[in-house]
């Protein structure tokens, strides 16, 4: 009777409870209309904390419960718990679940109560389950995270100590745990819970050992889940695919210009091979003809300063030389805005022949090329007087 007890319950649970997941609206789907189910940020220690406490019913499944109604079997029960998501799917939780259980027992026993009658006595115990759950939300899994969702399913498996006291004993057992959760959306802080749970235990848990194959804990209860601290989990934004076309289309145009490259240099390359394979040819130097130059000298004065020494030696190495068959007229001046006639006469034959003994001793040019004129102040070629100072080579 027991285990179809269990089942049924177990069933309708399954049956309700998904029957609320499928007919909610996801509100969590791809433009493309996809269920999105992450990936989603890592929250922190503390993030996504809820704290439970819930009270209902306990039904004990012992050896004799066909000896009473079901009706007198039920005893309080009371849900105590703290837990962590650390997925939209996954959570854990750790717990306090019992306080009482009643049943019937043959014979006087250590948790035996009150004669019923025909060596039965009625039994009650105290209960208590410390326990570790491992949850499986699988409204998210399924249907993809929504935080505003109403009603979420949460399968749960769970192991622990439990403990059965009365009447100055106890026993202390191992035990494991299955269940579900129905996870109700009150608001932002606050969820109303429907919990089913089953506790497997040895057969002697009651203080009755018998024979048989275990017994066990149904407990159904009502409560309130309080949300602490960061509630909710953000979805990892997708990176966008990075766009490469810039890179590809400049490697495409150093591809371009290292080709074109590459023909240039076989094209000079031919070209110097056929350079190198050409006949010399004879190159005509063209003759040059020597310019006139003008040396300047201070007022008076019938010797060079440094400048014009500068200018002079600067013509005779790139004009004198260069027209060797030519041959030149030093024609000396003076202006005629200061001395007298004669005195310029006398002052620009000094300057030709100062010009004409520095060519002849110091360049070692040749006396047959050189002519020498004297002017005076007769042929002044320009309109200011100091530029009338002068040696003019032709």
């Amino acid at each position: 009777m027991k285990n179809a007890f269990v089942r049924g319950a177990l069933a309708a649970t399954l049956t309700l409870v998904s029957a609320g997941v499928m007919a909610q609206e996801n509100g969590n789907r791809d433009e493309r209309g996809g269920i999105v189910r992450g990936p989603y940020e890592t929250n922190r220690f503390f993030d996504n904390i809820f704290i439970g406490i819930a009270g209902g019913v306990n039904v004990y499944h012992g050896e004799n419960d066909s000896h009473g109604g079901f009706g007198k079997r039920l005893a309080p029960a009371l849900d105590l718990n703290v837990g962590k998501w650390i997925t939209p799917a996954v959570g854990v939780r750790i717990g306090y679940s019992g306080l009482n259980a009643k049943g019937w027992t043959f014979g006087q026993t250590a948790y035996a109560k009150s004669p019923v009658g025909e060596g039965f006595y009625r039994e009650k115990f105290g209960v208590s389950y410390l326990h570790g759950d491992f949850m499986w939300n699988l409204s998210d899994a399924v249907s993809g995270y929504k935080q505003t969702r109403t009603w979420n399913f949460v399968p749960f498996l769970g192991a622990g100590w439990a403990r059965s006291y009365g009447n100055g004993t106890y026993k202390n057992e191992f035990a494991l745990s299955a269940g579900l959760l129905n996870d109700i959306r009150l608001c932002d802080l606050l969820d109303l819970t429907l919990e089913m749970r089953h506790l497997f235990v040895n057969q002697r848990f009651d203080g009755v050992a018998r024979g048989g194959r275990g017994e066990g804990m149904t407990s159904v209860t009502v409560g309130l889940s309080f949300k602490l601290n960061r509630r909710g989990f953000r979805r990892v934004k997708p990176v966008a695919a990075p766009d490469y076309t810039p890179y590809l289309t400049r490697i495409d145009a150093l591809e371009n210009a290292r080709n074109i490259l590459e023909a240039e240099k076989k094209t000079l390359a031919d070209e110097n091979a056929r350079l190198r394979e050409r006949e010399p040819e004879t190159v005509q130097v063209a003759s040059v003809s020597a310019t006139p130059v003008a040396l300047f000298f201070r007022i008076g004065q019938a010797t060079l300063d440094k400048k014009e020494l500068a200018n002079l030696d600067f013509y005779v190495k790139n004009a004198l030389e260069a027209d060797r068959e030519k041959v030149f007229t030093l024609c000396g001046s003076a202006d005629k805005a200061t001395g007298t006639a004669a005195g310029n006469q006398r002052l620009s034959e000094k300057r030709m022949e100062y010009v004409y003994k520095l060519l002849v001793e110091k360049y070692g040019v040749a006396k047959e090329r050189l002519r020498k004129v004297a002017e005076g102040d007769r042929n002044n070629l320009f309109a200011d007087p100091e530029l009338n100072r002068a040696v003019i080579i032709r």
